[in-house]
């Protein structure tokens, strides 16, 4: 996985700031593959309670000020139904935590 541990602890902490305490964030996509270079970063959210389109660019927008790299949100709210690409990303996604 190609973030450090202060890039895990920033995007945790401030997606849950927002989302919740106990919202699940998911790292997917190029950033799992340490062969690569580059790329923004992917994250598939679970929220509780559900969080509004808005909250999500408050999310967005902070990480990418903080990170001061491009960051792709994916939500997938309690309520709403799961959709196939939402399981797909789950699938092959690292759950994040915050670290020492």
């Amino acid at each position: 996985m190609r973030l450090t541990t202060e890039q895990i602890n920033t995007i945790v902490t401030t997606s849950r700031t927002v989302a919740g305490v106990d919202a699940l964030v998911w790292l997917y996509g190029s950033r799992l593959d340490d062969t690569r270079h580059g790329g923004d970063i992917d994250l598939l959210i679970e929220p509780a309670p559900a969080i509004s389109l808005l909250d999500r660019a408050r999310i967005k927008t902070l990480l990418e000020q903080q990170l001061n790299l491009p960051v792709d949100i994916l939500v997938k709210n309690p309520s709403a139904q799961e959709n196939p690409f939402v399981s797909m990303v789950r699938a092959q996604a690292k759950l994040l935590e915050i670290t020492s």
